[in-house]
């Protein structure tokens, strides 16, 4: 007996969603979805089936990790499980002796805490760079304001420099005009002044 397989288009018309919608729950919730030799998804009853139960869940409100969580712990088992935990109205959430309660009680926890580490260790990557980029960023302004200053001391420095060789130049000058006028004039001179 051949098994009837569905295009997306068809099994999407069948579950009344977008074919975009399967592509997207098959993504996330890491489906096994067949294809044909030409690498075009097909859908079977199995699928189908598969399909209505994460609809039948994400309708009831669950989110798409929880349903992922269910399906990867325990199976096809453990799915319908879950879908008769929802479905079944008379569960008293109250008892803590309840088994249904306390599994689902810690899938929930479970996934609480897997989302909360993730959501940490997130946080600390994060944190992380932005605290290396900001030290960076001012390690660069303290670089810079320190070139700023030497360069303008430097500058200072050779500005004095500047004006002592000068100074001592003018001096060298006027000590040999001084020199030279005097050697210019007789000895007689020089002694009498006159």
């Amino acid at each position: 007996m051949e098994v009837k397989r569905y295009t997306i288009s068809e099994a999407a018309e069948i579950l009344e969603l977008e074919t975009h919608v399967l592509r997207y729950w098959e993504e996330e919730l890491n489906l096994d979805i067949p294809r044909n030799e030409m690498g075009h998804r097909y859908y079977t009853e199995k699928e189908i089936k598969t399909f209505e139960r994460i609809k039948a869940l994400k309708d009831k409100g669950l989110q798409l990790r929880a349903i992922k969580m269910s399906l990867s712990n325990t199976g096809e088992k453990r799915e319908s499980h879950s879908l008769d935990l929802i479905n079944n109205n008379q569960i008293n959430i109250a008892d803590p002796n309840n088994d249904r309660v306390r599994q689902f009680k810690l899938m929930i926890k479970d996934l609480f805490k897997d989302a909360l580490i993730e959501y940490n260790k997130n946080f600390k990557e994060e944190l992380k760079e932005d605290l290396s980029q900001d030290l960076r960023e001012e390690i660069s302004v303290q670089m810079k304001t320190l070139e700023l200053v030497e360069e303008t001391k430097e500058k200072e420095r050779y500005k004095r420099l500047d004006e002592a060789i000068r100074e001592i130049q003018t001096m060298r000058k006027e000590t040999a005009t001084t020199t030279i006028s005097k050697k210019s004039k007789p000895w007689y001179r020089q002694v009498f002044k006159r």
